[in-house]
């Protein structure tokens, strides 16, 4: 059993030994209380939770090491999102032994989830626990059916309505939609330009204001992609609001507004507009107009800072659906 040891402030402090680390340096746990007997417990606590066979674990604790196991390659936005599921859901099969998990069990705990939630949020739910099961207990093999996703339609405005957007904005909100509807960027990359990424006519997309998992607030990095990190040409409707002004500082920031201010000002826009579009909505926007004109979707994807085609395809259904809707008045007209 770990022995606590007195320290100079009168605290005990018990270390366990837990390995070592990539240089082959001993790395040790370390437990600090104001009572000897309650630092040995916490550090003897530790070594038993330690020893656990993953298959042993409770589905909560599966679920939280894989999250802890995988922050530093999942996107800050996509942690948030899973510890979020892991503190609303689960509840019924939470405290189940993996090793005693069952179809049954879970297929029952998804059917109940289905009748409250939308099938987007059960097959999320869904999706997280058989990635953590897969990851702890790879022989488990679940057998579940889920309730049938219904693609959302996506809002895309005409041009004549983000030419009313534009119009109707504050003039130091102009900029925002323009660089938005003009060059695709979003709202976090929007706020992270400085005017030494503006070079001729050529806007150069290196960093992005993105959620921090552990605080929820919006830190400065690097798109979440390879696929984010891009160049993109200036068109002349861009050109205006990407031109530095006389003595300001390459590094001061462009749009200095925060991503979530850039949100709420267009969410009011909307409301005063009585439009049904999010912010993002403008990038589909920009998507839309590269499709109708019939630019490839590997340049699509290149100027979007896509990595899939997945978000090209639902904007290209969008834009078919319109037209097949064009074909159809125009043929209607003729048999009148």
């Amino acid at each position: 059993m770990p022995t606590a040891h007195l320290l100079p402030s009168g605290s005990w402090r018990c270390l366990v030994y837990a390995g070592k680390d990539e240089n082959g340096k001993r790395k040790y746990e370390s437990f600090t209380s104001p009572d000897k007997k309650d630092a040995e417990y916490q550090a003897s606590q530790w070594q038993i939770r330690r020893n656990i066979r993953p298959e042993d674990r409770s589905v909560r604790e599966t679920i939280e090491a894989y999250i802890d196991h995988n922050a530093a390659v999942l996107s800050p936005s996509t942690v948030l999102k899973y510890r979020s599921l892991l503190r609303v859901h689960y509840g019924p099969i939470a405290d189940v032994s993996v090793r005693r998990l069952t179809s049954e069990q879970v297929q029952a705990y998804i059917s109940k989830l289905a009748r409250t939630r939308s099938a987007k949020t059960v097959h999320c739910v869904y999706s997280l626990l058989t990635a953590a099961l897969a990851q702890a207990a790879p022989d488990l093999a679940l057998h579940v059916r889920l309730p049938r996703l219904v693609p959302k339609e996506i809002e895309i405005p005409s041009t004549e309505e983000v030419a009313l957007m534009i119009d109707s904005a504050p003039d130091d909100f102009k900029p925002v939609l323009i660089i938005a509807s003009t060059m695709g960027l979003r709202r976090g990359e929007i706020s992270a330009l400085t005017w030494s990424d503006v070079r001729g006519n050529l806007l150069y997309i290196t960093k992005a204001f993105t959620l921090e998992s552990k605080s929820s607030n919006f830190v400065l990095h690097a798109p979440k992609t390879n696929a984010g990190i891009r160049t993109v040409s200036i068109p002349p409707a861009a050109r205006p609001c990407l031109t530095r002004p006389e003595g300001v500082s390459p590094d001061a920031l462009i749009i200095p507004f925060h991503p979530n201010v850039i949100t709420k000002r267009f969410d009011r826009l909307m409301h005063r507009l009585h439009m049904p579009y999010h912010f993002h909505s403008l990038r589909h926007y920009y998507d839309s107009v590269l499709l109708s004109l019939g630019v490839p979707d590997k340049y699509i994807m290149a100027r979007m800072g896509h990595a899939t085609t997945s978000m090209t395809k639902q904007v290209y259904q969008h834009v078919m659906q319109a037209k097949d809707q064009e074909i159809t008045e125009s043929i209607d007209n003729f048999f009148k």
